[in-house]
């Protein structure tokens, strides 16, 4: 208890220190109560985006919406209040947000290209997405009415599947820069390449943070088939595979969008094959001990794992010449 006492008396005082900050995560008005993972499915008791306990129970349908391609890309919003995805609802394939319980919808770009796989600043006032509509894969950033501020990459290669850091302060993308066939880079939130953290045969692709910005885990054809695997941010080191298609009790079915739990012990990922999809829950040991949840229907993808009580740390940085404060305070010590 007095550790949160603690925590919370830090949090006031930055918001007094910082006069003019803008709160902009934390409330939670509107997210899951209780840690869940989102979800996607295509077929069975519900078309749309369905929300369910880590172990797989408490299945619920929050936003019946059948898109095509199916709703993809799931991403929560900092506070857990909205999540965004894209689908193709109308004309094109666009970027979509809703409500944590599957209220109010809301289209954000409306562009004859492809807008897909977006991610957000963790101040939740701006997102980063790929795009096609200069005629070519680039990775753009908008704000949350959907106006382009800009764009981060613009390389004659593709460049594709951003992930914004939770602290903000880098951007993982899949870029087929060079003579690859697909790496994982990481640039800062002004477009500005740092470094490339894989550069082997065999294309790298989604490319997915650790809360605690550590790890990265992404999908990985190096082995021969779509696989799971983890390395260290900071360097691309310390690779770890963490799944295996070979494996007999796998099904043979290629591992994606992975999705990172809270505590960092295990990764959610979609494993399609056959027709199907399942979601899997893997050990981000790499011990191959995974377990698949319960299937809705014929199609499960894109987990997005939530957890409202997490810890992230504070960080104060000028976003649109704003000075924000943002974080989430987690019970820790427990009552003692």
């Amino acid at each position: 208890m007095q550790n949160r006492i603690v925590l919370m008396c830090v949090w006031l005082l930055g918001m007094l220190v910082l006069s003019n900050a803008v709160l902009v995560v934390g409330a939670g008005a509107k997210a899951p109560a209780r840690e869940v993972i989102a979800l996607t499915t295509n077929a069975g008791e519900g078309v749309g985006i369905w929300m369910r306990s880590p172990d797989g129970k408490n299945p619920r349908l929050i936003l019946e919406i059948d898109g095509d391609p199916i709703p993809s890309g799931l991403q929560w919003s900092p506070d857990g209040n909205q999540i965004a995805f894209f689908t193709k609802l109308e004309d094109n394939i666009d970027i979509y947000v809703v409500d944590a319980n599957g209220e109010n919808l809301e289209k954000l770009t409306n562009h004859e290209a492809e807008d897909s796989w977006p991610t957000w600043h963790p101040s939740g006032l701006r997102m980063a997405f790929q795009t096609n509509r200069d005629g070519n894969y680039e990775i753009y950033t908008m704000n949350t009415r959907g106006d382009i501020l800009g764009n981060l990459t613009n390389d004659p290669a593709k460049d594709q599947y951003p992930a914004w850091s939770r602290n903000g302060r880098q951007i993982a993308f899949a870029s087929k820069r060079g003579k690859s066939l697909g790496d994982i880079y990481l640039m800062d939130g002004e477009g500005e390449i740092l470094q490339n953290l894989t550069d082997v045969r065999g294309e790298d692709i989604q490319p997915t943070w650790s809360w605690d910005n550590k790890m990265i885990a992404w999908t990985s054809r190096r082995s021969g088939n779509d696989e799971i695997w983890t390395m260290d941010a900071a360097d691309g080191g310390n690779i770890l595979k963490i799944s295996d298609l070979q494996d007999p009790k796998a099904g043979g079915f290629p591992n994606r969008e992975a999705s990172w739990s809270p505590d960092g012990k295990h990764i959610a990922a979609a494993a399609l094959g056959g027709g199907q999809a399942n979601i899997r829950i893997h050990p981000a040991t790499g011990n191959l001990n995974w377990n698949d949840l319960p299937n809705i229907g014929l199609q499960n993808r894109s987990p997005a794992w939530f957890d409202l009580d997490f810890v992230v740390e504070f960080s104060v940085e000028l976003v649109d010449k704003q000075v924000l404060t943002w974080g989430w305070i987690k019970q820790v010590g427990g009552d003692d």
